[in-house]
């Protein structure tokens, strides 16, 4: 079953600019040799937007004190305020970090950890989490808990795999000298996973957690300007998310969701500075010492104004994506990712597997049979990068995944149809060369 796309009601706006190409040569500022079809990881913002962070550095650089001291606490404020009113939470319980990293180690180095305590994390958990966790092993001796899910899977078959991985955890008996009960402290979940691209069932998974006394985090990375999120309801212990990846922010903005019963358990920013808490409520603390914190939108304009709004945006580049899927899929002559009883489609993602052999684990590989061994797959996707950006002015985000490399292809409000038909035929050519082993002679 493919899950449908938002509604498309007769009361949504119509863009100032069609989407597609038009929109991008009017209000993006790429160059006219490049097909931007990579969003997903590192975003981009309009050239109003570019202008407007233009003006405001030089309106800094007048006069920094004023600025600094006098007129950025209240700008933070209104940009706080516009954010929370997106994410549906009060303001105070949300604040700007440098990214979502930052955000999550935050989270990480703030609590206490004790023995016996476990992190919950699924298999495709993203890198950069993944490594803060790891540093939490060394350091701390906190055990990771990795469930495996092999996709396609259901949303209910997702649930119940994470949420039976944190029963057996917390099931778990004291084994005698120097071992602990263990008990799941912290679970992590994405809104949109990375690689592969697809929506996780976080408003059941969050609860669910909470239900097995986890502190839950939800990693929004690809949350804000890509899929609802209603924290009034969904009510987690913490979440990051990127406005750069999707909201047309300038890179280096995230936010750090911490709920209001939990924000005493966060005593400092990442880097430390002059605003670590010794101890909560000592004399002299700020009203709200969580925000104080982290204190030391034309970008939601032009969303609005330009492009329509959010219900525009989205039903645009949900169709957009699976429209460039279906083109992909009838040049490459093989499968989209895809699920039964499952929303994992309900994004701006598309997940399509290459028309490359990869030989499986052991399988004999030699010259002419076309497959490329599993160890190779890396220096692949390097030379899919480096050729296609040289040679077609194109980047895809590729990966491999149980044994096949996938395109995850990202759908947005500048690119078109013919953006995705160009970038399979360059990839399906690129798949032939490989198989030749081409890629061995650069």
């Amino acid at each position: 079953m493919t899950s449908p796309l938002p509604s498309e009601s007769a009361s949504l706006v119509n863009p100032v600019v069609p989407f597609g190409r038009a929109m991008r040569e009017a209000h993006f500022g790429f160059s006219p040799d490049y097909t931007p079809i990579n969003h997903g990881s590192y975003g981009t913002y309009p050239i109003p937007v570019r202008d407007a962070l233009t003006a405001l550095r030089a309106e800094v650089e007048k006069a920094p004190d004023r600025f600094i001291v006098l007129e950025w606490p209240t700008r933070l404020q209104e940009s706080r305020a516009a954010i929370a009113k997106m994410l549906n939470c009060e303001t105070d319980s949300l604040v700007f970090v440098p990214n979502a990293t930052t955000g999550s180690d935050t989270v990480f180095k703030n609590l206490t950890w004790e023995p016996g305590d476990v992190i919950l994390v699924y298999e495709f958990v993203y890198d950069a989490m993944r490594a803060g966790l790891a540093w939490l092993e060394e350091t701390w001796g906190v055990r990771v808990e990795v469930v495996p899910l092999k996709i396609p899977l259901t949303d209910a078959e997702i649930v119940y795999a994470i949420v039976g991985a944190a029963k057996r955890v917390n099931r778990n008996e004291n084994l005698g000298s120097g071992k602990f009960r263990e008990r799941v402290r912290l679970a992590i979940v994405d809104t949109v996973a990375s690689l592969p691209g697809i929506r996780m069932p976080f408003e059941e998974l969050v609860p669910a957690l909470q239900a097995e006394g986890a502190l839950v985090l939800v990693d929004g990375a690809h949350g804000i300007g890509h899929v609802d999120i209603d924290l009034a309801s969904m009510n987690p212990d913490f979440l990051v998310t990127s406005l750069n990846k999707w909201l047309f922010v300038p890179r280096g903005v995230s936010a750090l969701y911490v709920s209001k019963h939990n924000q005493a358990l966060i005593r400092t920013s990442l880097p430390t500075s002059h605003r670590f808490r010794r101890h909560a409520g000592e004399p002299g603390e700020p009203i709200n010492a969580f925000v104080d914190l982290f204190n030391f939108v034309e970008a939601l304009s032009f969303r609005t104004q330009v492009c329509g709004g959010e219900a525009v945006i989205r039903q645009y580049c949900q169709s957009i994506v699976r429209k460039g899927a279906e083109a992909a899929l009838s040049i490459f002559e093989t499968e989209i990712m895809d699920s039964p009883d499952s929303r994992i489609r309900e994004c701006y993602f598309a997940n399509i597997r290459l028309p490359l052999e990869m030989a499986a684990e052991g399988e004999e590989v030699y010259k002419g049979n076309g497959k490329i061994p599993l160890s190779h797959g890396a220096r692949v996707i390097q030379w899919f990068r480096e050729t296609g950006v040289r040679e077609s002015g194109c980047y895809t985000q590729l990966y491999v995944y149980y044994g096949a490399m996938w395109w995850r292809m990202s759908g947005m409000v500048y690119v078109d149809e013919e953006d995705f038909r160009k970038a399979a035929e360059m990839l399906k050519g690129l798949c032939e060369r490989a198989a030749r082993r081409e890629y061995l002679e650069a």
